[in-house]
């Protein structure tokens, strides 16, 4: 596992005499001397530039010209909601990134050298996107960005991405799928056609070299996934007579897998500020009504899919806007019940409840 926090101490730790930062941004740095939520479409932008490229951070706390490290003053960083701005991030671009963040103190000796100074430094890492490229689904004018736009890592900037760019996506793009589809033929070559059948896991669809296709339950589906032997790509030895699933990385069989009724984009659409748009509410008085109605759950209405190590995006379904609509016309005779609803969830915490 990459120590994010140990690669961004060396690079606050390259300083000279006078204190002045050597290390530069580049493709694969940026540095911000504050973090604010209402510049979060152009942190956006940097880290669909970052997924388009090699991955790269964003480090919170550095100030330009003269390029020196002041940590963060407030606790607008520390206070992020990952959750909300997950949701920000992806409404803009797609498909979604997967990203990391947090803080530590930096600490550097000060001009006596008697004692040292800390700073507080956050961060936030965006990894190489798998499914190239990320591209902008809206238009946001503030920073310049239009529905469609690709954006590219380029040295210290982030700009749109250029032609030889975009064709090597492409070409790595078509290779990938070309490596995936030798593997697939390997295996049917070494099986035999008449052995195999294709088991599709959204639905549960499990079709057979004989033109005959058979549907399994998908808790069957699951239990068998569960029950299989996963085994780590690296360490997999043949043994005749035991089906194995082969994976990469780690399989916690404890867990219960989920079996999706289908596509969670197509199924829960929705992320909370869409929802809140599509109802006319503010997203307090969302996060009020979800709280509330416990809607978070049930799968019927809500599914928390992970973006990231520590993020994740809650989405919502045809049902959700449906069963909040049909609430807040109820609600609309009865104005104090809204505010009885909304003084819950401000006292949530209060009384041991949770968002």
């Amino acid at each position: 596992m990459t120590n994010h926090e140990e690669i961004i101490r060396k690079i606050l730790s390259n300083c000279s005499s006078t204190g002045i930062l050597k290390s530069r941004e580049s493709n694969t740095v940026e540095f911000k001397e504050s973090f604010n939520k209402a510049s979060t479409a152009k942190y956006a932008k940097t880290m669909a530039a970052y997924s388009n490229n090699r991955g790269g951070y964003i480090i919170f706390g550095v100030k330009d010209k003269p390029r020196t490290i002041v940590g963060l003053k407030n606790s607008n960083f520390e206070n992020l909601n990952q959750e909300q701005f997950s949701e920000a991030v992806n409404s803009l671009f797609a498909p979604a990134m997967e990203w990391d963040c947090g803080m530590f103190i930096f600490e550097t000796p000060s001009h006596d050298e008697k004692s040292s100074i800390q700073f507080k430094i956050g961060w936030i890492y965006t990894e190489e996107a798998e499914l190239k490229p990320i591209i902008a689904q809206k238009s946001n004018d503030g920073e310049k960005i239009n529905s469609g736009d690709t954006f590219y890592r380029y040295r210290a900037r982030s700009e749109k991405i250029k032609y030889a760019e975009m064709q090597r996506i492409i070409d790595e793009r078509a290779k990938k799928e070309r490596d995936r589809l030798l593997k697939v033929f390997e295996a049917i070559q070494k099986s035999g056609t008449a052995n195999l059948g294709i088991v599709n896991y959204s639905d549960g669809k499990f079709t057979t070299p004989y033109g005959i296709d058979v549907a399994f339950d998908r808790k069957l589906v699951a239990q068998v996934l569960k029950r299989a032997k996963f085994i780590k790509e690296g360490s997999f030895h043949e043994t005749d007579g035991i089906p194995v699933i082969k994976v990469t990385g780690n399989i916690d069989l404890a867990e219960e897998i989920p079996v999706p009724e289908g596509n969670p984009d197509e199924t829960h659409p929705y992320i909370q500020k869409q929802l809140a748009e599509k109802l006319n509410v503010s997203t307090q008085d969302l996060y009020a009504l979800i709280w509330y109605y416990r809607m978070k759950e049930a799968k019927r209405y809500h599914l928390e899919i992970t973006t990231s190590k520590s993020g994740s995006v809650h989405k919502f379904s045809d049902f959700a806007l449906q069963f909040l609509h049909e609430k807040l016309k109820e609600l609309q005779d009865n104005p104090e019940e809204f505010d009885t609803i909304r003084t819950a969830f401000k006292n949530r915490n209060k009384s041991g409840g949770t968002a």
